[in-house]
């Protein structure tokens, strides 16, 4: 047994926020209450810490198996639960991808031998990732798969992406995808005034709109469930906002690193600001930031994307992406302080949404349900050094930065999986 001792319980799906104790008998929450005692039971003192439903990542790239000199998903999972993750969601562009039933339970296995988090396999949309063929949806979600993405290759096929909606209808999944037309899209960054300071071709938004408006309409025809990935464009998120009104099933997320950074990061920070979709205008993070205040914003997701330092030299030949597992929760709490969110809100774009999504039993605080927890102290101040990332990878912009914010303790199925003054396991 194991009880936590006077925390601040921030649970929004029941509309908890209050200083209990929870006490924790094998993998689930046992009681939830003031001055629990029992006997024999282990201790976690979380006075003036935040206990919260454990945060789920919809969007992460542990390049298991095939590239594991990036990633595999031991170091992956670690960075995940020092960030307060509980549960991820692994794209499925890996060698092989994820368009087989092998390759899912594969996954799903070496995720129970790491013990640390749950690693759920999305699928992919076609076999391959190549856009011509539909994958075995029934034998993949069978295998453990629970979403169908060809993440970083669009689904251009607008009746296979129709087809698609229809067919995850029936095994009540979600179709995510990545939205960037790639005729709109063929250049390195933003298309704007930093590639034309810079001379580099750019990635236009109206590579995302024009994907991002299909999907809408054929989820809205469809009655299928969308989850668009990584928005970064103001006019994406009105298109959302305008296909829900008329009862389209969309859903959406946004990196939290689009919520603060420009496309001038690339000014300073050269091919570790590098990120597809990439890093937009100042407007468009003000509209980003709007929708996650507003509603229309679902929830964050790290789009955590780990490279070798080779693969991040010289803008134009790097590849995109960054690390964000172990940054995603200082810059959530930067908005809390800032006055644009609360931490209800907060924990609901983290955890309560994301399960809500995927229909799965995480991302509450409740007697009877699973022990998935994350203690922090939202003020505690630390720096960002590579000593610091548990990923293999050290891609981030962030790297170097004073961050506050920090995960003291995070719980999977009652189990100390992160400890902020030691590793455990």
């Amino acid at each position: 047994m194991l009880i936590i001792k006077g925390g601040t319980l921030i649970d929004p799906l029941r509309g908890v926020r209050e200083d209990c104790d929870i006490l924790i008998e094998g993998e689930r929450i046992k009681r939830i209450g003031r001055d629990i005692s029992a006997e024999g039971a282990r201790l976690i003192e979380a006075r003036g810490a935040v206990v919260a439903p454990g945060f789920i990542d919809l969007h992460v790239h542990f390049r298991d198996p095939g590239q594991t000199y990036k990633e595999d998903i031991e170091t992956g999972c670690r960075a995940a639960v020092a960030g307060g993750y509980t549960t991820v969601v692994c794209m499925p562009n890996t060698t092989p991808p994820i368009d087989s039933p092998p390759v899912a339970e594969y996954v799903r296995r070496r995720s129970r031998e790491v013990g640390l988090c749950e690693v759920l396999p999305a699928g992919t949309l076609t076999v391959g990732r190549r856009g011509e063929r539909l994958s075995d949806f029934f034998a993949l979600r069978s295998a453990g798969c629970v979403a169908f993405t060809d993440d970083g290759s669009t689904l251009l096929s607008s009746s296979l992406m129709r087809r698609a909606l229809e067919l995850c209808s029936q095994l009540n999944v979600p179709v995510m995808n990545h939205c960037e037309d790639p005729e709109l899209s063929g250049g390195e960054i933003n298309e704007g005034e930093v590639s034309l300071l810079l001379g580099v071709s750019g990635r236009h938004p109206s590579a995302e709109e024009v994907i991002v408006a299909r999907d809408c309409i054929l989820s809205w025809h469809t009655g299928g469930h969308v989850h668009l990935q990584h928005l970064t464009t103001a006019l994406s998120l009105e298109l959302v906002r305008f296909f829900r009104e008329k009862g389209a099933r969309v859903t959406c997320e946004v990196n939290p690193l689009h919520l603060f950074l420009t496309e001038e990061e690339v000014l300073r920070s050269g091919a570790l600001a590098k990120v597809n979709p990439p890093l937009r205008r100042r407007e468009d993070v003000e509209a980003l930031r709007k929708a996650l205040a507003d509603g229309t914003v679902d929830c964050v997701a790290t789009d955590h994307a780990p490279h070798h330092p080779s693969e991040k030299g010289l803008l134009e030949s790097s590849l995109p992406g960054m690390v964000g597992l172990q940054t995603a929760l200082p810059l959530m709490l930067s908005l809390v302080r800032e006055g644009l969110i609360d931490l209800p809100r907060m924990v609901e774009l983290m955890s309560t949404n994301p399960a809500r999504i995927l229909g799965l039993e995480g991302g509450v605080l409740e007697e009877g349900y699973p022990a998935d927890l994350v203690i922090f102290d939202p003020e505690a101040e630390w720096k960002l050094g590579e000593e610091k990332l548990k990923s293999k990878s050290k891609n981030t912009p962030l790297l170097g930065a004073s961050l506050r914010g920090k995960v003291l303790y995070t719980l999977k199925g009652g189990r100390v999986v992160f400890s902020e003054s030691a590793d455990v396991l």
